[in-house]
């Protein structure tokens, strides 16, 4: 049997203002024709969290769904300190390379509706990188986070270093034709949820900037106005668009 078609889809990113780009410690991760996805979020106090968030993030989609994530995390945490531990560092960052990286994991599966049953989305998290489902007329759908107000400073993360495993958040729901989910790393989310709070259309308004003819100049141009405006904290963003309009489904 041939594969499906693979789901379209878009990611644009961002470091920190007054960051470069390879201060960026984000990550993400496709398989549209599996219709796996996934973003993460490393903390930027913890040593090498970017190459962690992005170990995680393709760890996500091989993992055996019949597995815990307890399972699947051994070979990123394996991989994480064959790359890094015997790197030549200063002491102070010796000790802290000791502790690990961390960050937070958002992975979401697509099941595409078909004439003999329904569309389906299955996402696991933990931290605050948000999966939001837009429907048609505006209405949001948030996971793990339902609030602006729900962010915090000290997230639930994941460790490279051997910490327990926290229990992950999962939900499910149908996915329709014309759907949009987003995949964003917090200070985005944040905004998404305080957008529609406001009254505001975030989703409409991040699509419009992902399908802009220069993407990735919008985007920076959306997010620098953001950030001025101060209704988005200076932080890494990721945005990834999983389409499921009429051209995807």
């Amino acid at each position: 049997m041939a594969p499906a078609d693979p789901l379209r889809w878009t990611v644009l990113t961002l470091p920190k203002h007054g960051c470069s780009d390879d201060e960026y410690e984000d990550a993400w991760a496709v398989d549209p024709v599996r219709g796996r996805f996934a973003v993460a979020d490393g903390a930027s106090e913890s040593s090498f969290a970017g190459r962690w968030a992005q170990l995680l993030t393709e760890a996500f989609l091989t993992a055996d769904r019949s597995n815990e994530m307890a399972e699947w995390l051994e070979e990123p945490r394996r991989r994480w300190s064959a790359e890094v531990m015997d790197l030549e560092l200063p002491w102070y960052a010796e000790t802290k390379r000791e502790q690990g990286a961390y960050a937070a994991l958002l992975g979401v599966s697509v099941r595409r509706p078909s004439a003999h049953r329904p569309g389906k989305w299955r996402a696991t998290a933990i931290g605050d990188s948000c999966l939001i489902r837009v429907r048609q007329g505006g209405r949001l759908q948030s996971f793990p986070m339902h609030k602006s107000t729900d962010f915090g400073n000290q997230p639930r993360l994941l460790g490279s270093r051997g910490a327990p495993v926290p229990k992950p958040d999962r939900a499910s729901g149908a996915l329709r034709p014309g759907d949009r989910l987003f995949l964003a790393t917090d200070a985005l989310a944040q905004w998404f949820l305080h957008s529609h709070e406001q009254g505001g259309r975030p989703g409409d308004a991040a699509a419009s900037v992902l399908s802009a003819a220069d993407a990735d100049a919008a985007f920076a141009d959306w997010i620098a106005g953001l950030r001025q405006g101060g209704g988005l904290r200076n932080d890494d963003v990721t945005l990834l668009l999983v389409e499921c309009g009429p051209a995807a489904c």
